[in-house]
């Protein structure tokens, strides 16, 4: 019976609905995104994903994983997400979908508008006290910014440091070739500057 009910659901409805089809959000600042569900696909492993065609957008997070700037929430009838510190980057399509075992994945869309200035404001944007969340998000993106910057002194600093063991390293192999060769020249002249002796004769008397 459950299995004939499943079935059902995924021939003749809607899975998964998204509350809005445009949101819009500020710069640093946090919107949200509501899809609603069947009970029935409560265990099933829901997803946020951003590209304009449902069959290639890219996944962005999958229950009950998280990430830094995106958060799931499954209610066990609605899937929640929650993105933060927004960028205009983040302008774009994005879908909530939700695995099913006997059909094709079901999802549903949604349009985000990043503005930089309170006009961008509506439905489906979350309020609340956003100078706290933009000194949060400031606060991250400048730790963030010093992480590649000790990262790229690091490595420049690893760099150098090779480049500098493997001249010394070369250096010193002139080096021991160089007395090396002197060696053997010294050697030759040497050994060419001994008088050759004659052989002697010894007379014998008859």
């Amino acid at each position: 019976m459950e299995i004939f009910i499943l079935l059902s659901l995924a021939l003749f409805s809607d899975a998964m609905v998204m509350d809005e089809k445009v949101k819009s959000g500020i710069e640093l600042d946090t919107v949200s995104a509501n899809c609603n569900y069947d009970a029935h696909y409560k265990d099933h492993t829901k997803y946020w994903c951003r590209g304009y065609f449902r069959n290639s957008c890219n996944i962005v997070a999958l229950t009950p994983n998280s990430t830094n700037r995106v958060v799931l929430k499954d209610t066990g009838s609605q899937l929640i997400i929650t993105v933060s510190c927004l960028v205009k980057e983040d302008t774009g399509w994005y879908w909530c979908g939700i695995q099913r075992d006997f059909a094709r994945d079901d999802m549903d869309f949604t349009q985000l508008i990043v503005t930089d200035n309170g006009d961008g404001r509506a439905t489906g944007f979350s309020p609340g006290p956003s100078g706290n969340r933009n000194l949060s998000c400031r606060t991250s993106k400048a730790i963030q910014k010093a992480e590649g910057s000790r990262m790229s002194i690091l490595i420049i600093c690893i760099l150098i440091t090779g480049l500098w063991i493997i001249f010394i390293v070369s250096h010193l192999s002139r080096e021991m070739r160089s007395q090396r060769n002197r060696g053997v020249t010294g050697k030759s002249i040497t050994r060419s500057s001994q008088p050759s002796q004659a052989p002697s004769v010894v007379s014998i008397p008859l």
